[in-house]
């Protein structure tokens, strides 16, 4: 239908998520005044640019000498692109890697009509100055050339996919874990503010501990301090369960149950080893503007740990 090959139409997407990746890590990193490699993936991709470039090609090659109708077509197809793929990512790593709800006319925060209109905007210059150029440069390759470097990029690119899959996971993993333990830690407390409630100086020994983590310098010494702040506060807990037992207006079945619950934080605590969170510390380096409306206050307490990196 467009006189492209398979190999061909697999280093256009190879391509185009390189230019994208090029786009987004020198905008991103001139916002936040550091490098970023942008991206889901560790490598120099961005692979939501090369489907959207294809996709783009795909829906304007009937129209594409009318550029009204490129326009509208690359802009329709690479917005449904951007909503499939965002609802999915958000669906299987619980992360928003974009979010549009600040902006006036979006759907759910997946897509808006500034994204659409660029969209639009971004399939004009590809149809019109970007692909003849790239079009020349690939059909210059001989078939098997061109058919043996695409075959080493998807090689690479799948060997990527499996390592950043991996680092989303273990990302999702540990917002999972911290808002449970976030949860379980209040459900204590409030438990524990209903007999014995934490003295004042405990809280001050707590806010303490959270100042001293804030003015660490590094994600090593920030996770070791957020671990350290932690067990304070589950040893804070024992110590009042402890000197609970002694209450004999406490029932021992509750006592028994609450110190089950401290231990079980105690076990899921040490499961969340160093490596977890330093796989999980790359992948949200890559994507500062990434956000969980499931999990917003661990996404937050993850991005304290890199902050001022």
């Amino acid at each position: 239908m467009t006189g492209y090959g398979l190999a061909q139409w697999v280093l256009y997407f190879f391509i185009y998520s390189f230019l994208g990746w090029v786009w987004e890590s020198c905008l991103v990193s001139v916002q936040q005044h550091r490098w970023v490699n942008r991206g889901f993936l560790n490598g120099p991709f961005l692979p939501i640019y090369g489907f959207g470039a294809v996709a783009i090609l795909l829906f304007t090659w009937p129209v594409q000498n009318n550029t009204l109708l490129v326009f509208a077509a690359g802009m329709l197809g690479a917005t449904l692109l951007e909503y499939v793929t965002g609802y999915s990512m958000e669906k299987l790593f619980h992360v928003r890697y974009w979010d549009y709800s600040r902006f006036r006319w979006n759907l759910n925060g997946y897509i808006c009509v500034v994204a659409s209109l660029c969209w639009g905007v971004f399939s004009i210059l590809l149809v019109r100055v970007l692909q003849p150029p790239v079009a020349g440069l690939v059909r210059g390759l001989s078939p098997l050339g061109a058919g043996l470097l695409a075959l080493v990029l998807a090689l690479g690119m799948t060997a990527d996919l499996i390592v950043s899959m991996r680092e989303a996971m273990d990302m999702r993993s540990l917002l999972n874990a911290l808002s449970e333990s976030k949860r379980r830690i209040a459900r204590l407390q409030k438990r524990l503010e209903m007999t014995a409630a934490f003295t004042q100086l405990d809280w001050e020994q707590s806010r303490q501990a959270e100042a001293v983590r804030s003015a660490k310098k590094g994600f090593a010494q920030r996770l070791q301090a957020l671990r350290e702040e932690r067990k304070t506060l589950l040893r804070m807990i024992a110590a009042r369960l402890e000197e609970m037992r002694f209450d004999r207006r406490r029932s021992p079945e509750r006592l028994e149950s609450e110190m089950q619950i401290l231990k079980s934080e105690l076990r899921a605590m040490e499961s969340r080893t160093d490596k977890m969170y330093q796989r999980a510390a790359r992948h949200l380096r890559r994507n500062p503007y990434a956000v969980s409306r499931k999990h917003g206050e661990a996404m937050q307490d993850m991005k304290n740990l890199l902050r001022d990196e």
